[in-house]
């Protein structure tokens, strides 16, 4: 199972079992850009950020045992969960999610605002930037759900809140992220 840039990920993971420090470097090093994205959507600061990665690679490392890896794609896409759930975990911790439940967070279809079309053309770092203005909870909600695809029902198990709620988080990140937009683009003009 080599890629195209001939690195047999089999073998890279077969040397990390092994406890071979230069294949957990070489695996840090092909991965920490993507990772380091997938995590500064979820937390802002930076600290945080670096604990994060941190502990998620140590998790990688002793947890390694379990992933068989397929290719790239999976390695990544494992390394990925882990990144998410440490996020989520330290949001847990510092009490960063603060997802309000209150009696319109039982809306079954709330409907999603919309985005202005000059959204989808805006430069992908200023879109980010914008992101992290939003509260950790819609922004958390956000990432799960549009991001990284996953369904209410799986997002409010893991965030220990209801279906609802989480629509209804989504819908709110939608709603001050489409008003972000619309500021950042008045400033624009």
């Amino acid at each position: 199972m080599t890629n195209s840039a001939g690195i047999d990920y089999q073998q890279l993971v077969h040397d990390i079992i092994k406890g071979n420090r230069v294949a957990m470097q070489e695996m840090y090093n092909l991965t920490v850009r993507n990772m380091t994205a997938v995590c500064t959507r979820y937390v802002v600061n930076q600290e945080d950020v670096k604990d994060v990665l941190q502990e998620s690679y140590l998790k990688a490392f002793s947890g390694i045992r379990t992933f068989t890896p397929h290719d790239e794609n999976s390695l990544m896409a494992w390394l990925r969960r882990i990144v998410v759930n440490e996020s989520l975990m330290l949001l847990r911790r510092k009490k960063r999610l603060n997802l309000l439940v209150n009696i319109d967070d039982v809306e079954e279809d709330i409907p999603e605002p919309e985005l202005t079309a000059s959204a989808s053309t805006m430069d992908i770092g200023d879109l980010m930037a914008l992101i992290q203005q939003l509260p950790d909870g819609y922004r958390t909600i956000l990432n799960l759900y549009a991001i990284e695809k996953i369904p209410h029902s799986r997002i409010a198990s893991m965030l220990g809140i209801s279906e609802g709620t989480s629509a209804s988080q989504y819908y709110r990140a939608r709603k001050q992220l489409a008003k972000l937009i619309l500021k950042h683009q008045n400033k624009e003009l």
